[in-house]
């Protein structure tokens, strides 16, 4: 009765969340800059408390009086979470413009919902464990996470926690049982070896780290995998596929049919200790049974009626054949052509509407990955082949060989490596000038060159002579319609060069449009601010327009434009329906 008479208002927890949900706009597209971040937290509910209370939350009643909607306090609050997600790799900061621009690693976070504290312990612990980390190495990084710091270790529980360690557990556990990360690794080992466990608290946990390790191990394989390294992103995969079906990676993949085949066709088929470091041979011994008679397969799997049925099995386990043939384009850099063909007898009861493959080419000796990709196989068009075509760096002195590894995405032990060698490949004579252009020693242009009292006033107060890159460019730009693709450092005129570009195609042509496509939405406004000034101001006086995510124009306004500065993603959309597009397209990218 008292709480309800005398009701004492709920408080918010956010700001020990902010970097977390500030990552999370990011990657949306929601907030690219710190003044956006402001806003949008001048929308929740924290922005409220703060102004009802202040003192709660730090704020002296001096500083309110002189800032009564707590704008600095928000930008305070916003720039130490992104000085903190920018410290652990998850968004790029840029304190003098306020940019924030996503990366792959607070993507994937904010994708499987991490925190950014595990993030910084999975970048700590990767470090140092860089070179060929262990199953148990990595096991034991996904149990220090943040996710799993709220398990609690209870003296009562230690006598049965050592017996499941000594029962159960066929990874080495790194850490002591008396602490979360070591009590998380021993239960997650007896949740995969599906052992009995009686207490009713361990039962508790157990299902907790069982709901949460598979999201985990998930995101620790996409985070290895896009920072290139081959080892721990293949382990991290077993890992989850292990996790998610309750066996493990080093036993027969025929365990996926648990409930058709007998318990002892495993165990006939399974080694009776862990496979070694060096790799693991289940899947090919089980589709090695296709090569025997089905009464040979019964006998060894000391199942005599059932050899049929387990062969029936073995053709339904995803496997597929791959064929790669390499194309030398420069001394550094070669095309795959890679065909993958799926050998496997589809079945709607286990393998539902569609089979996903991760495919990547990785370098053993540096172990690193130079290109990853998602498969999808459908039912509808199995057993049709896929094609794909890769380009791959290659560095001096040039390897013998990369490999090329196809993983299951869902079935435990579904993989397969195929080395690619290099032996045949003849890139002699690549390095010719025919593949690059030399910056030769020219006398600067003068801005004078444009011929045209209207655009030399657009470079009148910036500058007299164009650059060496840009003299160099001047004529195939300005007098021809020839293609050009220009690869150049940051701050060497890149941006004047398309505006030479575009200077030509609207004195050729007037009602032309140039599209300029921005890799970031920050990048684009910028160019939008620029080239607003520049070009929408007389004597030009050229429309200007922004299209991205948060942006929106009707056709006239389209129609009536004549540059369009694009995002790649709002370019795709566009260029898909480019029928419904009228007049011509001239296109410049900004790839820094």
């Amino acid at each position: 009765l008292d709480k309800l008479v005398r009701a004492t208002p709920i408080e918010s927890n956010f700001i020990k969340q902010l970097a977390d949900h500030l990552n999370a706009e990011v990657v949306g597209g929601t907030v690219t800059n710190t003044r956006e971040a402001i806003e949008w937290l001048r929308y929740t509910y924290l922005h409220v408390r703060m102004c009802k209370n202040p003192l709660a939350y730090g704020i002296a009643a001096k500083q309110h009086e002189s800032d009564p909607t707590l704008r600095g306090r928000s930008r305070e609050l916003v720039v130490e979470a992104a000085k903190l997600l920018d410290e652990r790799k998850m968004v790029r900061y840029n304190s003098d413009s306020g940019n924030l621009a996503v990366t792959n690693l607070g993507r994937v976070a904010c994708i499987f919902y991490i925190r950014n504290q595990s993030v910084a312990t999975f970048n700590e612990m990767m470090e140092k464990k860089r070179v060929s980390p262990t199953d148990a190495d990595l096991l034991h990084i996904m149990c220090c996470a943040d996710e799993f710091e709220n398990l609690r270790v209870r003296p009562e529980e230690l006598d049965e926690v050592d017996q499941i360690k000594k029962e159960s557990c066929p990874l080495e556990t790194l850490a002591p049982v008396e602490e979360f990360s070591g009590k998380c690794n021993v239960l997650l080992q007896a949740y995969i070896s599906k052992s009995r466990i009686s207490s009713f608290t361990l039962i508790s946990d157990t299902n907790y780290i069982a709901s949460n390790a598979g999201r985990v191990a998930r995101a620790l394989f996409e985070m290895c995998l896009k920072n290139g390294n081959a080892s721990a992103a293949l382990k991290f995969l077993r890992l989850a596929k292990s996790i998610d079906h309750r066996f493990w990676w080093f036993q027969s993949p025929l365990r996926a049919f648990e409930h058709d085949l007998k318990k002892n066709v495993f165990v006939a088929l399974e080694d009776s200790k862990v496979a070694s470091e060096g790799g693991y041979n289940t899947f090919e011994r089980a589709v090695s049974l296709l090569d025997m008679e089905p009464n040979e397969v019964g006998q060894l799997c000391r199942c005599f009626r059932d050899g049929a049925l387990i062969q029936k099995c073995v053709r339904m386990l995803p496997r597929v054949e791959v064929s790669c043939t390499v194309h030398p384009i420069t001394k550094s850099t070669l095309r795959f052509h890679i065909e993958l063909n799926p050998v496997f007898n589809w079945s709607g009861r286990h393998h539902g509407g569609a089979e996903g493959f991760w495919l990547w080419v990785e370098d053993n000796e540096n172990n690193r990955t130079y290109h990853s990709e998602y498969i999808l196989f459908s039912r509808r068009n199995h057993p049709e082949s896929t094609t794909l075509e890769v380009v791959v760096p290659v560095f001096d002195p040039m390897p013998q060989q990369y490999f090329i590894r196809v993983v299951s995405d869902s079935w435990v032990g579904c993989e397969a490596l195929i080395p690619v060698s290099f032996r045949h490949v003849l890139i002699e004579g690549l390095s010719s000038p025919t593949f690059f252009t030399n910056l030769f020693d020219l006398t600067p242009l003068p801005v004078q060159a444009l011929a045209d009292p209207r655009y030399e006033q657009l470079y009148a107060n910036r500058f007299d002579v164009f650059n060496p890159i840009q003299t160099q460019l001047f004529h195939i730009l300005y007098h021809t319609d020839t293609p050009v693709l220009l690869g150049a450092p940051t701050g060497s005129g890149k941006t004047t060069v398309a505006e030479i570009a575009l200077l030509r195609m609207k004195k050729q042509n007037p009602k032309a449009k140039c599209v300029y496509i921005a890799p970031l939405k920050s990048l684009a406004r910028e160019r939008l601010k620029e080239w607003s000034k520049l070009l929408g101001a007389p004597p030009l006086k050229w429309k200007v327009l922004e299209l991205s995510g948060d942006t929106s124009h009707d056709s006239r306004a389209l129609n009536n434009s004549d540059v369009l500065i694009c995002t790649p993603e709002k370019w795709d959309l566009i260029s898909r329906g480019w029928r419904g597009v009228p007049g011509d397209l001239a296109s410049s990218s900004n790839a820094s």
